[in-house]
């Protein structure tokens, strides 16, 4: 760790501001709303959180004040939505499971080195239309989470006036400033992660973030939204990418079962399972991302017990 950003409020600023750079960079070098990106997301809300709680204990603080109190709102918003998040990331394990299992049915018939018949090309389609029903009923499920538990939360800092402005930067030896700018950070941040791994409604992204780099990973975000002309749903690339593949799949099995193969039987047995091996890979990359989102967050979840821990300590014993 650099000592330096949890040393003084300017060496935390400028922790920030380079996090905001990595994170942007990692954005733009992956697929649009990728596990990887999300998953640095939080990494970012953990590591911040962890440097402020360090930053706390060098700037002398009044035991008690408002401060604390400013601290554990955020932290208390930071836990509330990602338990929620969580919760939407639980439905997507029986999708997965649907799913492997209409893979592992097409698999056992390769392995035996069957021909696949129409009634089980049939079955199958049917299963993968039930597994596309059952991803409907998550989204909105997700959605209903959002609009009955998520939206309440006060994402955004209020708008304040110059000075007003001043004084919050200087308020407690600038943790206040501090504290303003994390809020802030922290919200574009959850926002993004209800996007990608909860539900994104077109238009519901809080108001203006602040500071450069914030501003410019939102814009950067909310152009790619409208870019891919997605108007609602789940964002996580790994997610569509699952569903695309389930659809092409079926799509190659109706076929079959119309006698439109298109080609040789040989042809048409090698185009069938490169789709089967396309839709694993891309559900096992779901289902190992989406577990590995989770025990972050429960990670972030442990920080955040510590953090209060350390600070509650922290001011009894000055």
């Amino acid at each position: 760790m650099d000592q330096s950003c949890t040393n003084s409020v300017n060496g935390f600023y400028s922790f920030l501001n380079r996090s905001m750079e990595d994170l942007e960079r990692v954005y733009l070098s992956d697929n649009f709303m990728s596990l990887q990106f999300l998953q640095r997301v939080i990494c970012l809300l953990r590591t911040s959180h962890s440097h402020l709680t360090l930053l706390v204990q060098k700037l002398n603080l009044p035991v008690g004040d408002k401060w604390l109190d400013d601290y554990m709102d955020e932290t208390s918003k930071l836990w509330d939505v990602c338990h929620v998040i969580k919760s939407a990331l639980s439905s997507l394990e029986s999708f997965c499971s649907s799913a492997i299992s209409i893979a592992s049915t097409l698999d056992g018939h390769y392995h035996h080195r069957r021909l696949l018949s129409p009634q089980i090309s049939r079955q199958v389609i049917r299963a993968i239309s039930g597994c596309r029903r059952e991803a409907v009923g998550i989204e909105e499920e997700n959605r209903a989470l959002l609009e009955n538990r998520i939206q309440r939360f006060p994402f955004w800092s209020k708008q304040t006036t110059a000075m007003e402005s001043s004084k919050i930067q200087n308020g407690f030896s600038g943790f206040r400033g501090v504290m303003n700018t994390m809020t802030n950070m922290n919200s574009l941040l959850l926002v993004i992660l209800m996007q990608g791994l909860v539900y994104y409604i077109p238009g519901d992204t809080g108001t203006a973030a602040t500071g450069t780099m914030m501003a410019r990973l939102k814009q950067r975000v909310a152009a790619e939204m409208e870019r891919i002309g997605t108007r609602k749903g789940m964002m996580m690339y790994e997610y569509r990418r699952s569903k695309t593949a389930m659809d092409e799949l079926k799509a190659e099995l109706e076929r079959r079962c119309c006698g439109g193969g298109g080609g040789e039987e040989e042809a048409a047995e090698k185009r069938l399972r490169e789709r089967v091996e396309s839709m694993k890979g891309d559900i096992g990359s779901l289902r190992n991302g989406t577990e590995s989102v989770v025990a972050q967050i429960d990670d972030l979840f442990d920080d955040i017990v510590d953090g209060r821990k350390m600070l509650l300590d922290y001011c009894s014993h000055r």
